[in-house]
Parts: C-alpha cells; structure tokens; sequence
C-alpha cells in the first residue's frame, strides 16, 4: 500500500517537473507565457493521447515486420523503438515550437 501511495506522490511530482521545464524550454525560445493549466492540459494530452498512439503504431510496426515481412525480431524490434522515439521528439517539439 504504501509503494502505492509512494509511486502516486512520485508521479504528480514527475508530472510538474515536466510542465515547469516545458514551461522553461518555451520561454527560452521566445513563445509567450501561457496559464500553468494550459500548459498542463497540453502535456497531459500529449503524454496519455500521443505517446498512447505512438506505443501502439510501434508495437504494430514491431508485429507487422516480424511476422508478416519476415524481419528478424531484434530488427523488427529495434526498427519500432526507433520510430517511436522519432515520432515522439517529433510531437513534442511541435508542441514546444507551438505559438
């Protein structure tokens, strides 16, 4: 229980200290300041939304170049996680650049 409750502290903190350095990175490259609950709002849907649907395309890229392409697992493996961290930078750097 208390590993619970602990990993649930640890979370909303992680989940600030993300949104104070998005908040830091937009500043820096000259974007106005928007309100912390806009900004929140954005990464929350960025990592629940997105970062959902990027896993998922990766896992089916995975699948499809393993057993349809006949691609080794290792390959098909290492081509999904590297699209996936691609199109996630990506996506999150459209959000930073975003007015």
């Amino acid at each position: 229980m208390f590993s619970l409750l602990t990993d649930f502290v640890v979370g909303i903190f992680e989940f600030i200290v993300d949104v104070v350095l998005f908040r830091r990175q937009r500043r820096k490259r000259g974007h106005s300041n928007r309100a912390f609950s806009e900004d929140a709002k954005e990464l929350a849907r960025l990592d629940l939304i997105t970062l959902t649907y990027i896993g998922l395309a990766s896992v089916a890229l995975m699948l499809f170049l393993s057993f349809i392409a006949g691609v080794p697992v290792g390959w098909s493996v290492a081509v999904g996680i590297a699209v996936g961290v691609v199109w996630g930078v990506w996506r999150y750097m459209q959000l930073v650049n975003r007015p």
